[in-house]
């Protein structure tokens, strides 16, 4: 049975959302849509409201004027936390390390962010394959399967990890067709 406390908070995240996107986000992707993709395949598998919240949120502090202060005054401090570990390192510049860096934060951090960032991988792997040269899309396998061989002590037994097994290789075929082209 669903919680009213707990949905209106969700709720308000996702009003949250919205508003930072539309007040300083400039991504041409659909940040929107993915991020509420992210946060209700964790609701929809029963994590905790801080998770779920962290999943609406993952994408704030890379594609808006966002900062960790304001989403830790609105949200609290493990959100914020969570949100941080799944955030890109701007002085960062190589893709791959880039990635590894989120990755490592988000293992120190523990299950709550390795849990987002899965679920984060899982929606836009469904991106992965088309990127703008070969060599990202194998880097973008590259970094999957890193992620998914570093997180099995966190959430090998949930199904969001399986979920991401199974799908590592449809999208290592999917780079492969596209570099034989």
């Amino acid at each position: 049975m669903r919680d009213i406390e707990e949905d209106e908070a969700i709720e308000r995240a996702i009003q949250y959302l919205v508003h930072s996107f539309e007040s300083s986000g400039d991504n041409p992707k659909p940040v929107i849509l993915h991020s509420t993709r992210v946060g209700m395949n964790l609701y929809d598998r029963e994590y905790e409201k801080r998770i779920v919240i962290s999943g609406l949120l993952h994408d704030l502090l890379e594609d808006t004027d966002v900062t960790s202060d304001e989403i830790r005054s609105k949200f609290g401090e493990d959100v914020a936390n969570i949100v941080e570990a799944t955030s890109f390192d701007e002085n960062i510049d190589d893709y791959l390390e880039r990635h590894y860096d989120i990755y490592k934060r988000c293992f120190e951090l523990g299950r709550s962010a390795v849990a987002v960032k899965a679920v984060d991988i899982l929606d836009n792997s469904d991106y992965y394959g088309l990127g703008d040269s070969q060599e990202l899309q194998k880097n973008q396998v590259k970094k999957m399967e890193y992620f998914i061989d570093k997180s099995e002590p966190y959430i090998g037994e949930e199904d969001i990890f399986q979920e991401l097994n199974d799908r590592a290789p449809i999208v290592k075929e999917r780079v492969q067709k596209n570099s034989n082209r």
